[in-house]
């Protein structure tokens, strides 16, 4: 009841976006969300630091995760109607809501800009040496925003139908080494004790607390009992895809694995299969590609509806083409080169990121269930 009372003395219109989704799209949302920019690089990353190991440092990571996963839910509990910068608001108050909402306001555009350089400069460097970077990066954008127009009833069944095409190429190039693996590269475990494989978690950590996006998704759930459910079997699916694809990478090239910034692009270059099934890259592009869609997308909708209730409209739909062009704005703002999304994945951003996704949103959950706790008592 003090819920509902609340939301309703605040003003906030907490029903911004009318479409509803299922506990399964939701957590079918969060696979390529994730995935999309680790899997080509979290082989290589986490061989730097964990050497043979590398396949603990993605279960090390699933822990935060879960952390990230747990305190959505708990936001989630305390205002069932409300998303993330809704919640701070209640729990803030006005002026100190505003300013932890605008926190991600800043974030938001920034990590996107990340996402879709990273995107732009991999397929200029594998596909499409000869296209301006630009083209690329509208593009993709653009389609994005239209999907993201549609609402998030269309994102979702979007997600559907390309995490299936996502599992199916990967399925398929993973079958196809099997016979090439050396599963002895796996030796010796655990040599150097379990430091190094926890040092190569930070970076895949730091993608894994972008669970904490449920938080701005699970009001628009229409069977939020299995949401919970549900989304620890995405945490899961995440989990294992990450394992499986540093051992496929580990068993392939050993400790070369980090001598290249996309293993897994090296891994489809040496299928060779009779003569006539060669040069596999192109699938992995398409897998890129169908997960890069799909998290931009969410990106780009958690932005605009953020904004929208920062703002306290009533709809955000005419703000998302604007803040697309944002998006494009900062793609250029934060990188000028290769090298330099390179750096982005280093230890302070990582640090940067966990704390903008986990530390400050488990800070808000803490003072939201203290007041909530301070009420019941008052009322009582």
């Amino acid at each position: 009841m003090v819920v509902y009372t609340n939301l309703e003395m605040s003003g906030v219109d907490v029903m911004i976006e009318h479409g509803k989704i299922s506990a399964a799209q939701l957590s079918i949302i969060m696979v390529p969300t994730v995935l999309a920019t680790s899997i080509l690089s979290v082989p290589s990353i986490t061989m730097t630091y964990a050497g043979q190991d590398m396949w603990l440092s993605p279960i090390w990571a699933s822990i935060l995760g879960l952390m990230s996963m747990w305190v959505a839910f708990g936001l989630s509990k305390l205002y069932p109607k409300s998303t993330l910068i809704e919640s701070s608001v209640l729990i803030l108050g006005k002026w100190g809501g505003k300013l932890f909402g605008l926190l991600y306001l800043l974030f938001l555009p920034h990590i996107t800009g990340v996402i879709i350089r990273q995107y732009g400069e991999f397929i200029v460097r594998s596909a499409l040496p000869q296209t301006p970077l630009f083209a690329i990066v509208v593009s993709m954008v653009l389609v994005c925003a239209i999907n993201v127009r549609s609402g998030i009833e269309v994102v979702g069944r979007t997600a559907q139908i390309f995490v299936a095409i996502f599992i199916l190429f990967a399925a398929f190039l993973f079958v196809l080494l099997i016979r090439d693996l050396h599963p002895e590269q796996i030796l010796p475990i655990g040599e150097a004790g379990l430091l190094p494989s926890l040092r190569g978690s930070v970076a895949p950590g730091a993608w894994f607390t972008e669970y904490i996006l449920l938080a701005f998704l699970l009001p628009y759930v229409h069977d939020r009992h299995k949401a919970l459910h549900k989304s620890l079997l995405s945490i899961l699916a995440v989990t294992l895809s990450m394992v499986i694809t540093n051992f496929v990478c580990l068993f392939l090239m050993g400790d070369l694995t980090d001598s290249f910034q996309y293993p897994v692009m090296i891994a489809a270059r040496y299928i060779s299969i009779a003569d006539f099934m060669q040069h596999l890259e192109a699938i992995v592009i398409a897998i890129w590609i169908a997960g890069i869609f799909v998290k931009i997308s969410i990106f780009i909708y958690v932005f605009t509806l953020s904004t929208a209730e920062w703002l306290e409209l009533k709809a955000y739909r005419s703000l998302v083409l604007p803040l697309s062009f944002v998006c494009v704005i900062f793609t250029y703002w934060v990188a000028t080169s290769q090298t330099d999304i390179v750096k982005l994945y280093g230890t302070s951003a990582n640090v940067y990121t966990i704390v903008l996704l986990l530390v400050m949103p488990s800070l808000l959950l803490l003072t939201g269930a203290i007041k909530n706790k301070w009420f019941k008592r008052r009322s009582a």
